[in-house]
């Protein structure tokens, strides 16, 4: 048998290379095998942190709403801070701090929301930053946050609230300028879990941007190259959109409940010399030029029974130049009178008064007979406003002398019975009252009167003052810019009298569709955020109030579910029984 080398040889490459084609498949689908697993392990993380995120940022807006339902929380709507780093490895830890560092960035407070301990898929704790404005960074701080308050977080270029980062693995970002994102730092991050209590450094779990978080500007992505990456946190924003509906809703509740009552009392009962069914409101004040400029002063002339409320207050003013701020002679004391009421008797001629402090004393004749006279004096713009006195402070003191004969022969004073009482005036103007019978005798032939009375000081209503303990939030956080006022005209208007008609002359509110009560005799509007994005105050009822029917000026209001395309809420102040 012959023997051919040369085949052989041939055969045994042939194999080989069929060897070799079989490696490099195996190893080419091995590695495409890994490539994809590795794939699909990076999307299997980006979901588990999407999900953590959400779930954190659910308990965040829960947390804001219940607190901002708390009778006692002065700040509604703040953010929680972020954990207390000397609560790490306690039992506490978790739990947010009392007030937020400058920067307002740190550790989720899990405990705080009622959540478990949450770690992205790579094990670290999620981060959280607060916006400036939304968040304590002082026990004693008093903060602004309303539905026209904006987030300070800049997330792309776009306003956040609060932002929740998933840091990832930790990262070696070499110092090749050729390679590093701009933005990005050169740094080995080392994450260690069991941390002292002290605050990490953000660049060990935060890239590029996000790292440097005093500047509170932030992104969600940086081009990274493969072969030195930069940048893997996944970021989700809280934006004003997440808050408001939960906050106004809250808001909504606690203007129900501690600002109504002191709206409905503030110029009803016998102080006042008003009945329950006859309750008096101030005038409302022009919305325009805007809520943000306006001077809160009800308007008589007009008179304007929908506006803002006549949130004026009286000096000193703070800061100076607010508009809101009036005059020293906003309440001036006008030219007092006396009129008779009843009696056969007649005044003769007009009192003559002078003024020393607060007393005045106002003297006069009358004639032929005994009559029920009463002194008015007044004092302007209290129903433009929301005003109180102390009731003490308001006192008289009448004497009476008659003359027989001419010349005169007086009988000596005789000190009068008189009542006290308070009447409003349709022009803004509260008279204070003393009823004074004026006796008469037989043959007499002239009467004379001398009143003196003290006038009380008047002051701020209670529901004004920023530190009061029961409405004192309302006013910090200047939700009184964010609401639309209405009276029934003309019976609960100052000057008025009676109570309103149900269908007739009180307001009429329907309320998802459903026929009205018609029996409202003073309602508030909160007018929730702008879901137009319009920047306010500005001075278009539009971007205030979504109904048409609720800015028209008329009598008839309409409340509907709050969703994407409304959002005001109807408060009613006072309505018939």
């Amino acid at each position: 048998m012959k023997h051919f080398p040369g085949r052989k040889k041939r055969q045994r490459g042939a194999a080989l290379l069929v060897l070799a084609a079989i490696v490099v498949l195996g190893v080419s689908w091995m590695m495409i095998s890994a490539l994809g697993n590795a794939s699909q392990r990076t999307a299997a993380n980006r979901v588990h942190n999407a999900r953590l995120l959400a779930e954190a940022k659910e308990a965040l807006v829960a947390w804001v709403a219940i607190n901002s339902l708390d009778a006692t929380e002065n700040n509604p709507g703040r953010l929680p801070c972020p954990q207390a780093w000397g609560d790490i490895g306690s039992a506490n830890e978790g739990r947010a701090a009392a007030v937020c560092s400058a920067t307002a960035a740190g550790w989720l407070p899990w405990r705080t929301l009622g959540l478990q301990k949450p770690l992205d898929a790579s094990g670290s704790q999620i981060w959280y930053v607060v916006s400036p404005g939304w968040h304590l960074p002082n026990a004693t701080a008093s903060l602004t946050i309303n539905s026209n308050t904006a987030g300070q977080l800049a997330l792309d270029g776009r306003a956040a609230v609060a932002l929740l980062i998933a840091p990832g693995a930790a990262l070696n970002i070499a110092p090749n300028a050729n390679q590093t994102a701009a933005g990005c730092a050169a740094r080995s991050q080392v994450q260690a879990l069991n941390l002292p209590a002290t605050a990490p450094n953000p660049l060990d779990f935060l890239e590029c941007q996000n790292a440097t978080t005093a500047d509170n500007v932030f992104t969600t992505s940086v081009v990274d190259n493969a072969t030195n990456p930069v940048f893997n946190d996944q970021v989700l924003a809280i934006t004003t959109s997440d808050i408001l509906p939960a906050l106004e809703a809250a808001i909504a509740k606690r203007i129900e409940s501690q600002v109504i009552p002191a709206l409905k009392a503030a110029y009803v009962g016998t102080k006042w010399n008003t009945l329950a069914g006859d309750t008096v409101f101030p005038f409302a004040a022009s919305f325009l030029p805007d809520p943000g400029t306006s001077s809160y002063v009800g308007d008589s002339l007009t008179p304007l029974t929908q506006g803002l409320l006549p949130f004026n207050y009286s000096p000193p003013c703070s800061p100076a130049g607010d508009p809101r701020c009036t005059s020293s002679t906003f309440h001036a004391w006008g030219t007092p009178t006396l009129s008779k009421v009843s009696g056969t008797g007649n005044l003769y001629g007009s009192p003559t008064c002078s003024v020393s402090g607060a007393t005045i004393t106002c003297q006069g004749w009358y004639i032929s007979g005994a009559l029920q006279a009463r002194f008015d004096d007044p004092v302007s713009n209290v129903a433009n406003a929301l005003r109180d006195f102390n009731l003490p402070d308001h006192t008289a003191t009448v004497w009476t002398n008659l003359c027989n004969g001419n010349p005169c022969n007086w009988d000596g004073y005789q000190i009068e019975s008189s009542t006290l009482s308070r009447r409003f005036n349709a022009s803004a103007s509260l008279s204070f009252v003393i009823n004074i019978p004026l006796r008469w005798a037989k043959n007499k032939d002239w009467g004379y009167y001398y009143i003196q009375a003290q006038r009380p000081a008047i002051i701020d209503h209670a529901l004004l003052d920023p530190s009061n303990a029961t409405t004192g939030w309302f006013v910090r956080n200047q939700w009184y810019r964010l609401l639309h006022y209405a009276i029934a005209a003309p019976n609960h208007v100052p000057g008025g009298g009676g109570s309103c008609t149900a269908g007739a002359t009180c307001l009429q509110v329907t309320v998802a569709g459903v026929t009205p009560t018609n029996k409202e005799r003073a309602i508030l509007i909160l007018a929730g955020r702008s879901l137009t994005g319009a920047a306010r105050p500005n001075g278009n009822l539009d971007d205030f109030l979504d109904s048409a029917e609720n800015r028209d000026g008329d009598s008839a209001f309409e409340q509907f579910r709050v969703n994407a395309s409304f959002n005001d809420r109807v408060v009613v102040i006072d309505a018939n029984p």
